[in-house]
């Protein structure tokens, strides 16, 4: 069944189609957070912290949007509140960002060791365009920014990835 149809039976009560929702959607948002912040513990409470409000905020979905776009933003602010919350640097998120493992693959742990050294700005819009696989227009409406500048981070994030595996003679 399609997301539209999931969040408006949901926004009136369904509690059968939030669950699908939920269940449809949790490993995306789970795989952004985790992504976003490098640790699985806190990964698991901000996205259940997500879904929860999600609860709460269903009632404020207008199905001109995307179901997804509505709840990745709604993940974005939950990431952004807890770290207010916890008064830690965005750009600290990552402290052991290459002692993760990633199923022995050594190809992954060495994107996410870049991924780390990036500005958040461009962190984010490379997570969600390539992980995620949103499109530029999807990624403004959850960052609440031009797409134009979206494609501008996308673009500058590669470059500075390319610059850095340049400098360690990674390439």
């Amino acid at each position: 069944m399609k997301d539209i149809i999931l969040a408006q039976r949901a926004r009136n009560g369904d509690k059968e189609a939030l669950d699908k929702l939920v269940r449809k959607h949790y490993p995306q948002i789970y795989n952004y957070i985790y992504r976003y912040t490098g640790n699985k513990e806190l990964a698991e409470d901000l996205t259940q912290e997500t879904f929860l409000k999600l609860t709460r905020a269903i009632g404020r979905y207008v199905p001109a949007a995307k179901f997804a776009t509505f709840l990745y933003r709604i993940a974005q602010n939950t990431i952004i509140d807890h770290y207010r919350c916890t008064k830690i640097e965005l750009e600290q998120t990552t402290e052991k960002w290459e002692e993760r493992r990633f199923g022995q693959v050594e190809d992954k742990i060495l994107i996410e060791s870049i991924l780390k050294r990036i500005p958040i700005e461009q962190r984010e819009c490379l997570i969600l365009y390539y992980y995620q696989q949103l499109k530029y227009k999807e990624i403004s409406i959850i960052l609440q920014v031009p797409v134009s500048t979206v494609k501008t981070r996308v673009h500058r994030g590669l470059e500075h990835c390319k610059k850095i595996m340049e400098q360690e003679d990674i390439l």
